[in-house]
Parts: structure tokens; sequence; C-alpha cells
């Protein structure tokens, strides 16, 4: 299991390089692992959406 650290970690580096298109890239890993079964992976990379989603918010000023 990742730690709140490497969770965020890692969606700071995926927002750092694909902007807001990195909560489609994220949300693609977390269905690519929802259709391999595994679950644990699936939850880990909707975390971590929903963090690269609250950090391109932030740094689009707040703007949904």
């Amino acid at each position: 299991m990742a730690s709140e650290q490497d969770l965020w970690r890692t969606a700071w580096i995926i927002a750092e390089q694909y902007g807001a298109e990195g909560v489609g890239f994220a949300a693609s890993m977390a269905q690519s692992f929802e259709i391999g079964g595994k679950t644990q992976d699936q939850q880990t990379w909707l975390a971590i959406m929903q963090k690269v989603e609250e950090l391109t918010r932030e740094a689009a000023g707040g703007r949904q």
C-alpha cells in the first residue's frame, strides 16, 4: 500500500508533466487496473487522480 506521501508525490509529478490532462491519465490507469481485477491498485490510482485534480485546480486558480 502506498503512503499518503507517495500518493501526493506521484500526483505532483503527473500534474507537472501533464497538467489538467493528468486527471485523465490517472483515470485511465485506474480503469486499466479495474479491468485487470486489481482492486487495490485501482483504488490507489483513483486516489492519485483526485490529488492530481486538486493540484491542477489549485494551479488554475481554483477554477473548475
